[in-house]
């Protein structure tokens, strides 16, 4: 996941650089929108790498507490 993230982050600055160069007007406003999007998708990547982390730390318990409210049943 870090490979994305770090490749978004790349783009993120060509596209700054891109606004920066571009007059005011529909394209740089549509750039604009699209480094909104591409920061949003950072974001969230990076929130979900998170979680992951997290629930990997704590997979154990999660387990136990998954089979403690629904144990297996045997079949015949």
């Amino acid at each position: 996941m870090e490979f994305a993230i770090n490749k978004l982050k790349e783009d993120e600055i060509v596209l700054m650089k891109k606004i920066k160069s571009l007059k005011d007007g529909k394209p740089k406003w549509s750039a604009s929108k699209q480094l909104d999007e591409l920061r949003m998708a950072i974001k969230l990547l990076e929130r979900y790498d998170s979680i992951i982390e997290t629930e990997v730390e704590h997979e154990d318990e999660i387990l136990q507490e998954i089979f403690i409210n629904n144990p297996p049943k045997a079949m015949a």
